[in-house]
């Protein structure tokens, strides 16, 4: 999807999280500026919504007594951090709200989702990952910034629109000995919201079970991410045993994530496509539609 949308009055009520009727009030009042289409229905223009939730603030949690605290741990964080970017002290942080409005402004502005995971979301959360490795950063808060990241794009996808359904079907998962979850949630929205039907294994799913999954419902597209791969030659043998067990099939393949596009692993895995961002899977998928 290119270029900003028009948005439904339920699409600004889900952003601004309050009632439909509070949004009709709104554009009757002109506060919140509304065109209509030929049969009558309200549209309110993505630029047009991002300036008023700006200039009224909505959207921001309100917690009551328990403010002050959290101010005090994101303070705490933003000293830390005060090096890296506003997503990454936000996230780090556990800020689910600015981190969500971070998401949907950026699609109320025109990005798509594969921009908005491959710009926003996946440097971020690779830095993360390489100060927890230094040392730098706890368990603890990588974790939290990883259920951070995955409770705001579940809010992000509630502003995108339906698509109409393709009739088409995907699988993802990551693969065995990989515990990280995102790029297979990543896959699935981007996918659903060009009308795919995906079904998500999610993380450390045995090339063998997925193999019993595909042979019995037969999907268009496989994808499959690695952000790491203890033993390439093992996970390497399990694939060549996964592309036997699945015979001969239309299915295409698409594999992804570092543990993929390392030079070393990437001439061992016979695959349509080895991607190494978001919008190069967004490409392939539409020219399977």
């Amino acid at each position: 999807m290119q270029g900003a949308k028009n948005l439904t009055t339920k699409e600004v009520a889900r952003i601004c999280g309050v009632s439909d009727a509070t949004v009709k009030r709104w554009a009757e009042a002109g506060i919140l500026r509304a065109e209509r289409t030929n049969g009558g229905h309200r549209r309110f223009r993505a630029e047009e919504v991002a300036r008023f939730q700006r200039e009224s603030g909505l959207g921001l949690k309100q917690t009551g007594a328990a403010q002050s605290i959290l101010k005090t741990v994101s303070a705490r964080v933003s000293r830390k951090f005060q090096s890296e970017s506003a997503l990454f002290q936000a996230l780090v942080a556990g800020r689910e709200e600015e981190t969500t409005s971070v998401l949907i402004n950026a699609f109320l502005q025109g990005e798509s989702l594969a921009e908005i995971f491959d710009r926003e979301i996946c440097p971020t959360m690779t830095r993360v990952g390489e100060l927890w490795f230094e040392g730098r950063l706890s368990v603890a808060h990588e974790h939290l910034a990883t259920r951070t990241v995955l409770s705001s794009v579940q809010k992000l996808q509630a502003v995108v629109p339906v698509a109409k359904s393709n009739g088409k079907l995907a699988m993802c998962c990551t693969i065995e000995g990989d515990f990280h979850e995102l790029p297979a949630h990543l896959v699935q929205i981007l996918l659903e919201s060009s009308g795919w039907e995906v079904l998500n294994f999610g993380a450390h799913t045995p090339l063998f079970a997925l193999a019993e999954e595909v042979v019995e419902h037969k999907p268009d597209l496989i994808c499959i991410s690695a952000a790491i791969m203890p033993d390439v030659d093992r996970a390497a043998r399990d694939f060549r045993s996964f592309l036997a067990d699945i015979g001969k099939t239309n299915t295409a393949i698409v594999l992804g994530g570092r543990g993929f596009t390392d030079e070393y692993a990437h001439k061992r895995f016979d695959a349509n496509l080895i991607v190494k961002t978001f919008s190069e899977l967004a490409e392939f998928a539409a020219s399977l539609s």
